[in-house]
This record gives structure tokens, C-alpha cells and sequence, in this order.
């Protein structure tokens, strides 16, 4: 994988996606400072500057998940196979990280990583995708409001070079080329492996209405919706920005 460091940028995303007629299929942008990071729902992502890791990795060619070209609807699989890679990435480090619905990567209940993809479709076709990545590795301090956050360093004690940084980032893309290759099937048991929250009770918020409920989460969809099952037995399904844990 080509991999180009910046020494600040606005947002990799944003790089990636004004550099995409000239950049190779599986280019990885990143950065040192990232000053307009962007998460799920619009938040920002915020960063220490050489502490954390921040890129996109940009996809042109979809020959992935046993798929050539990869459909619109299945395009949750570089979700899936985005944050498997996160979690394999943290394992060097002994940790057991999980997976929070869609995006979120937690270690216990809090969170050491986020994913933002943006996708370009042509008809019923993925002919593009930028998978933004921030894993936070030496980050100590948090700004205020940031919700729950954790990093490596936090969790064990490691410190982080920029020199480090660089390697660190080179072994997650091998890391990511392998989940790439795995077929949609074995993919998607895996990802359902390391759902946060998966098979217990805990509570939740619709966000569309504000209700508050207690549900297990059974799973995640195809199409990338999550599957909940209420106390009183019914099945409950929802889109992307539409449940919100309550942590």
C-alpha cells in the first residue's frame, strides 16, 4: 500500500477525496495534525498532535469480499472489514476490543478508535470509497466533552514516536489487505463475533423520537442495520444515526 504522510491537514478524508484521479487504488493518506477531523453524525474527531493514528485508506477497484465490482448494497463490508482491522490491529497490545455499531471501536465502554467511510456510487455500483481512520495510540488528555475516550498508551503504559507512528501505520495496512481478501460470509460471522453490547440487555435511545427501552442487540443486517430484540419480544431495526447507546 502507498502510503503518504502530511505533516497537517484539514481532514485525510478530504485529502483523499481531492487527490483521487492521481492517487493509486489503495492509497493511504495521513497525518501528524488533523485540524478539521470529522466522526460519525457530523461530531468532530479530535487529536493530539504525532500522538494517534489519523488516515484514509482509498479503495478504486472493488475485486474484495469475492465480489468484482462491489454492489451498492453491499458496501457494509468495508464497514466490517475496517473495524475487524482495528480490533486485529490492538491485539499487539493485548487488548480485547469490540466493536460499537456501526463505526465505534470500544475497549470496554470506551472508545479507542472511529471510522467514517464515504462512498461514491455510480447506478447499483461502489466506484468509490475513502475510509477514514483515527486510533488513538499515545494520547493521554482528552478534551472536555469527548465522550468516553481511551487510548494504547492509556491502557498500557506504551509510548508513541512519530517513527512509531509510521510503523504502526504500515502494519495496519497489511493488516487491512488481509480482511480484503476474506469472503463476505467469513467477514460478517467475524464482524458479528465482536459486536459491542451483543446478546445482553442494556438500554437505548431512538434517535428520531427520543424513547428510551432496553433491547439485546441480536446483529447487523446485510444492508448494515442493526437488529434489537425488546423486552416485550419484538424485533426492532435501525438504520445508520438512528439508535443511540446509552453508556
Amino acid at each position: 500500500m502507498n502510503i503518504i504522510w502530511h505533516e497537517i491537514l484539514s481532514s485525510t478524508n478530504d485529502q483523499a477525496l481531492k487527490d483521487v484521479k492521481r492517487l493509486d487504488n489503495l492509497s493511504i493518506i495521513a497525518t501528524f495534525c488533523q485540524t478539521a477531523g470529522r466522526g460519525q453524525q457530523g461530531n468532530k474527531w479530535s487529536s493530539e498532535t504525532s500522538q494517534n493514528l489519523l488516515f484514509s485508506i482509498l479503495l478504486k477497484e472493488f475485486a474484495c469480499f469475492g465480489f468484482a465490482p462491489l454492489p451498492a448494497g453491499r458496501q457494509f463490508l468495508l464497514s466490517r472489514a475496517a473495524a475487524l482491522s482495528v480490533v486485529a490491529f490492538l491485539e499487539k497490545w493485548g487488548l480485547k476490543a469490540s466493536i460499537k455499531w456501526p463505526n465505534d471501536i470500544y475497549v470496554g465502554d470506551k472508545k479507542i478508535a472511529g471510522i467514517l467511510i464515504e462512498n461514491g456510487l455510480q447506478g447499483n455500483t461502489l466506484v468509490r470509497s475513502i475510509i477514514g481512520i483515527g486510533i488513538n495510540l499515545g494520547q493521554r488528555d482528552f478534551p472536555p466533552g469527548i465522550p468516553h475516550p481511551t487510548s494504547v498508551s492509556l491502557l498500557t503504559g506504551t509510548n508513541f514516536t512519530r517513527e512509531s507512528l509510521q510503523t504502526e501505520l504500515a502494519r495496519f495496512g497489511t493488516i487491512f489487505e488481509g480482511f480484503l481478501q476474506m469472503d463476505a460470509g467469513r467477514l460478517t460471522a467475524s464482524y458479528e463475533k465482536k459486536l459491542y453490547r451483543k446478546g445482553s440487555w442494556y438500554p437505548y435511545r431512538d434517535s428520531r423520537t427520543g424513547e428510551r427501552f432496553e433491547a439485546c442487540f441480536l446483529g447487523t443486517e446485510d444492508a448494515g442495520r442493526a437488529v434489537l430484540e425488546t423486552r416485550e419480544g419484538g424485533i426492532r431495526k435501525f438504520a445508520f444515526k438512528e439508535l443511540e447507546f446509552l453508556i
